[in-house]
């Protein structure tokens, strides 16, 4: 007897899922009649593949998440000793890495049921380490917060000056001018207060703020010069000038800085 060959269109798919195979051709792709299509069966019983899919959908989805949710991560000072990165900002709170807190104050870090121990050498919680810089000098300090109060000021002029566009660049640019004056004579009346290793570090990051505020100044008029009457600068495109995330993030840090008494170098005001 002749043996039956079972033959298959030339367009037709076998998948292999289950105990039969399936005959996948395009006609049968079509609604069979009772609402389902032979797509809808293969899916059934294509079960060897569904975890897979949602093993694969899972890794991708906690991908996306962790990398939506990186916490942003601060250098911490402690006493002019730097640890950078050590501190983590997760939901508006920082976190600080116990490890690098015991490592810039020389403590040891010991491991209990129920609590972590943190202990400072006696020398070291009574006294500044040795090569600590010495503090501001009070007018010095003085100077310094009353300096960023002005190069505020003067950063929000611009801010209006692009807001405003060209018809009002004209006008504002006089008070610009007024802004930058005040400030400069406000940089100066800080370097003659400069008394010590401390203020001539710090005079020195607050030069290099005025000196990028007056950059940021000087491109934003050379920008609503070059519009047309009707035109102005998109305030979007502005604040994502790295320029400006610069002078904010520096201008933040001297404010910290001068309120807290202590040098420390920050690569924002570089």
């Amino acid at each position: 007897m002749q043996q039956r060959r079972n033959t298959l269109p030339s367009d037709a798919v076998v998948c292999i899922g289950s105990s039969k195979n399936i005959r996948i051709t395009p006609a049968s792709l079509l609604d069979r009649g009772s609402g389902t299509t032979l797509v809808d069966e293969i899916m059934d019983k294509l079960s060897c593949f569904r975890p897979l899919t949602a093993l694969a959908l899972s890794l991708m989805f906690a991908g996306v998440a962790i990398a939506q949710n990186a916490p942003e991560k601060k250098t911490l000072v402690v006493n002019g000793r730097i640890a950078d990165g050590a501190v983590a900002q997760i939901d508006g709170h920082p976190y600080v890495e116990l490890d690098a807190l015991a490592r810039i104050m020389n403590a040891g870090v010991s491991f209990e049921p129920g609590r972590v121990i943190l202990t400072v050498p006696a020398a070291e919680a009574g006294a500044k380490p040795e090569n600590a810089v010495p503090a501001f000098s009070k007018e010095f300090a003085k100077a310094g917060i009353s300096l960023l109060a002005e190069m505020r000021e003067w950063k929000g002029a611009i801010s209006s000056v692009i807001r405003s566009g060209v018809a009002g660049g004209t006008w504002l640019a006089p008070l610009l001018r007024d802004h930058q004056a005040r400030a400069q004579a406000t940089l100066n009346q800080a370097s003659l207060a400069a008394r010590n290793e401390s203020d001539r570090k710090a005079l020195q990051l607050l030069n290099n703020e005025f000196t990028n505020l007056g950059e940021w100044d000087s491109n934003t008029q050379a920008t609503i010069h070059s519009l047309n009457a009707e035109q102005s600068v998109d305030p979007a495109i502005a604040q994502d000038d790295p320029l400006l995330t610069k002078i904010s993030e520096c201008a933040n840090y001297l404010s910290a800085m001068l309120v807290g008494g202590e040098f420390a170098d920050s690569s924002s005001c570089h």
